[in-house]
């Protein structure tokens, strides 16, 4: 059988991203494109912040890797390397107290790839330096997609496989590994059981997001290893009149949810979530993996069901104030 082979072909950046403060940042800082960043690094970043001042300076993103919940910095520049970026970024690293240190250009100078490389090799294991190449490519009329090249990573930078069989990029201690094959254990369970809960690929973090059906929201499984507990939660994000909206109906919410709620304003972000829990869990304890999973699958779909169709009305009415 004959088949049409095509050609990847190179897009020029600057005709996809013309302008790096306007164009390319604030496209990088989207969940979905950071997330494909993520998956090139190995790592599951937050934004936290875009232009994040430094003194007189502003780091383009400032993230956190949930993996390891350390602080990542993003230098972008959609041009060829030079000692300008190299120093802004090390300033932006040392002022954020950054652990990763991601540095994304059109084309890296040998003389820079270098400082990379040395930098990987001298400094504490803990601190870690990436060159991505950035690049846009396309097959004949298809529509462009961005490519993003690693030249440069830690040297230690490897994967590791987990219990499940998969492999996991990046530094992984057990105990990260670990939590992402108890996600893995909530997914089967939701998949036998045929829940309407989608699902995501498994990390190594905390917590295993799930769709609300809405944007700025979403449902969200939660461990802690130190407090012993598991939980499930609604998180708000960047949408305090939302929270306190459903606030106001805290006791109707409560009593079709069918248990008290923790109600948590989170003051040092834009930020809000709302949970329920169940302690006592020890997630190194396989034989509570059954029971764990099973209760969070419950209250997961409990809080879809409540708050889902709330939240929709909520911000349908919003749209319809703002058209009039």
């Amino acid at each position: 059988m004959n088949r049409q082979i095509s050609t990847l072909e190179n897009v020029d950046i600057r005709n996809v991203w013309s302008n790096e403060a306007s164009d390319f940042t604030p496209w990088l800082a989207k969940a979905e494109n950071i997330n494909r960043l993520g998956d090139v690094i190995g790592m599951n970043l937050t934004v936290i912040e875009e232009e994040k001042p430094v003194g007189v300076f502003s780091a383009d993103i400032f993230c956190r890797d949930e993996n390891t919940e350390n602080n990542v910095v993003i230098e972008n520049q959609l041009d060829i390397s030079d000692h300008k970026h190299l120093g802004q970024l090390l300033t932006y690293a040392t002022g954020l107290n950054a652990k990763s240190v991601v540095w994304i250009c059109s084309d890296f100078q040998d003389e820079h790839r270098a400082v990379l490389d040395k930098l990987n090799e001298i400094t504490h294991p803990d601190i870690n330096f990436f060159g991505i190449k950035l690049e846009a490519v396309k097959i004949g009329t298809s529509d462009i997609a961005p490519n993003f090249k690693v030249i440069s990573q830690p040297n230690e930078w490897t994967k590791t496989r987990s219990n499940y069989g998969y492999r996991c990029s990046g530094k992984l201690t057990q105990s990260k590994i670990l939590k992402q094959d108890f996600w893995t254990h909530l997914n089967n369970l939701i998949l036998k059981n045929n829940s309407f809960l989608s699902t995501r690929k498994p990390r190594a973090q905390h917590w295993q997001s799930f769709k609300l059906g809405t944007s700025g929201s979403n449902l969200a499984a939660v461990v802690n290893t130190k407090e012993k507990y598991v939980s499930a939660e609604v998180y708000i994000s960047n949408d305090q009149s939302l929270y306190e909206t459903l606030k106001r109906n805290k006791v109707e919410i409560e009593n079709e949810f069918g248990d008290v709620l923790d109600w948590q304003d989170l003051d040092d972000s834009k930020a809000c979530r709302i949970r329920t829990y169940k302690y006592n869990c020890h997630i190194d304890n396989v034989d509570q993996w059954d029971s764990n999973c099973e209760w969070l699958m419950d209250k997961v779909e409990k809080l879809y069901k409540v708050f889902s169709p709330r939240i929709k009305h909520i911000k349908n009415n919003d749209n319809q104030l703002s058209i009039n």
